[in-house]
């Protein structure tokens, strides 16, 4: 049976490389005695996919994957018993089974919603920020992706579908952004948000927090809602 559901990353692990976050959730399934069904030949390894990586550094209530069990079990005695043994920042919710001809999570991707809260080293007005924010999304947003080819300047505003101020008082603010995210690529929010900061010629440090992931509608995952 192939069942899907959501993990989740929180702050304290949000420097863990999505690598490192594969092979923690492989080893607690593991240690949960869970029936996982593994590839054939020399070097047989549990059959997990993900919908997209988790970038190193932000966190996220939505990671959904995909699993692999060699028998049926109940979504929420998977949950029950994964939990009870996953590490400190990590847990799983949303688990469901599968039908058939299902496809794949990466294929059913569209794109996905994040909050930014921004520690900034001097106070911004929110007029300053919902003005160069404007001005950003009425152009080009050029940045410098690197590709197989080289570094080769891309324009971002396309991946942009929303972003909206949530608060700014003083030093801090916090912005909502939504943009879309398939398996070939999608919005870098990293780098839009050096963009603004840049724009604004500000300084500090910002948390990403990736808080839905929404995909082709089907009524089993989150998908866009109608606007």
């Amino acid at each position: 049976m192939k069942l899907i559901a959501a993990y989740h990353k929180g702050q304290e692990i949000a420097m863990i490389s999505h690598l490192d976050i594969q092979r923690t959730l492989q080893r607690a399934l593991r240690r949960a005695n869970l029936p996982l069904l593994y590839s054939n030949g020399f070097n047989p390894h549990p059959q997990f996919s993900f919908a997209t990586a988790a970038a190193t550094g932000m966190s996220s209530c939505c990671e959904w994957f995909e699993v692999q069990l060699s028998e049926e079990i109940d979504p929420s005695e998977f949950m029950q018993r994964a939990n009870a043994v996953m590490p400190q920042g990590m847990s799983i919710s949303g688990a469901f089974t599968a039908p058939e001809q299902f496809g794949s999570l990466s294929a059913k991707l569209r794109a996905a919603e994040y909050r930014v809260r921004f520690q900034l080293e001097a106070p911004v007005l929110r007029e300053k920020l919902d003005e160069t924010l404007e001005a950003m999304l009425a152009g080009e947003i050029i940045i410098q992706k690197r590709t197989k080819g080289g570094i080769k300047p891309v324009d971002m505003r396309p991946y942009i579908l929303r972003v909206s101020v949530e608060q700014v008082e003083g030093e801090k603010a916090a912005l909502r952004v939504l943009g879309k995210l398939q398996a070939d690529g999608g919005l870098r929010v990293d780098a839009l948000i050096d963009a603004l900061l840049a724009r604004l010629d500000a300084h500090g440090s910002y948390e990403i927090f990736r808080s839905n992931m929404y995909f082709a509608e089907d009524g089993l995952l989150p998908h866009l809602p109608a606007e």
